[in-house]
């Protein structure tokens, strides 16, 4: 195990394209998946103690379900999988044309529903590297095939957003209120009202960025309301408060951060899955610990617990 300034690395796993960090209290595990493995993985924080499935196909997001296993975005829309039990069960695909738009980053808010966005496929095809991305932010007008969903506990589906280029999160405030939702490719990260039902409103920007500051990728939310922003192509991992004020940057060993999540017994660990898609040797020779899991040390406060998915 690795430690620097800041955080230890937990798993030097070279996850490709590692994604969906989220916290398991029934076993101890935080979980992560890696697209472009594809498989999932878990980490037992009591006794390091590794696991790896390798699912029929991609999975791209994750979260505990209320009766067992975990409702996940995939290739096939979404699904109920058990990493554990090797259980693979589709239940319906959101998008019109799996060939135009794929199934991004997922989580549940606050009541149980799941959220889950979808993103240009060929962000994921085309666009490795931050020049990549930047050579390809003039063409974003016929790229934003993306939309962002909700699955209920009754499985209605709805859409909540369309017209995005390269959805991540959402992340919810700690009453449920509030989502903030990133849209990677355009930098643009943005705050909504959500009410009691879960349907979305008021969309205003939250924080717009430069390509020098990286591309804002996963979220995670305190008890004080403030949001945990990892960023592709950056080196850093930062928190803003509820009003957008940068309060914190945490230097990384790596240049790909992807999503950060809470967890412990008590919330009060940070963890952060990263990625080294189309890395080379010489890649791995400047960045070692490309792809690992990380913890973020001494985070100020604890983040908030995880509702699993009611379905």
């Amino acid at each position: 195990m690795m430690e620097g300034e800041g955080w230890r690395c937990l798993w030097d796993a070279k996850a490709i394209l590692g994604e969906s960090t989220i916290w398991d209290d029934r076993d101890g595990c935080i979980y992560w998946v890696d697209i472009e493995g594809p498989s999932v993985n878990w980490y037992n924080l009591e006794t390091g103690k590794k696991g790896t499935w390798v699912p029929p196909t991609w999975i791209s997001a994750i979260a505990p379900r209320a009766s067992g296993g975990f409702i996940a975005s995939c290739a096939d829309g979404f699904a109920h999988i058990d990493p554990k039990g090797q259980v693979y069960s589709p239940i319906l695909h959101p998008i019109p044309d799996p060939k135009i738009a794929r199934l991004n980053d997922g989580v549940t808010d606050r009541e149980g529903r799941y959220w889950s966005g979808s993103c240009d496929t060929s962000q994921w095809d085309e666009s490795t590297t931050a020049e990549d991305k930047e050579s390809t932010l003039g063409d974003l007008d016929s790229r934003n095939t993306g939309e962002l969903y909700r699955l209920d506990a009754d499985g209605k589906l709805s859409t909540q957003e369309r017209d995005i280029v390269t959805a991540n999160g959402p992340a919810f405030s700690p009453d449920g209120r509030t989502a903030y939702v990133n849209d990677s490719m355009p930098l643009v990260s943005w705050v909504y009202d959500v009410s009691d039902d879960g349907e979305l409103s008021n969309r205003r920007d939250f924080l717009k960025f430069q390509p020098k500051d990286g591309y804002p990728d996963g979220m995670a939310v305190d008890v004080e309301g403030c949001i945990w922003m990892a960023f592709y192509e950056s080196w850093m991992l930062r928190r803003f408060a509820p009003d957008a004020t940068l309060l914190e940057e945490r230097k990384l060993p790596v240049r790909r951060g992807l999503r950060p999540a809470f967890g412990g017994q008590d919330y009060s660990r940070l963890f952060l899955i990263t990625g080294s898609q189309g890395y080379t040797e010489k890649n791995f020779e400047q960045e070692p610990l490309a792809g690992g899991l990380f913890e973020i040390l001494n985070p100020p406060a604890p983040g908030v617990p995880v509702t699993p998915y009611m379905g």
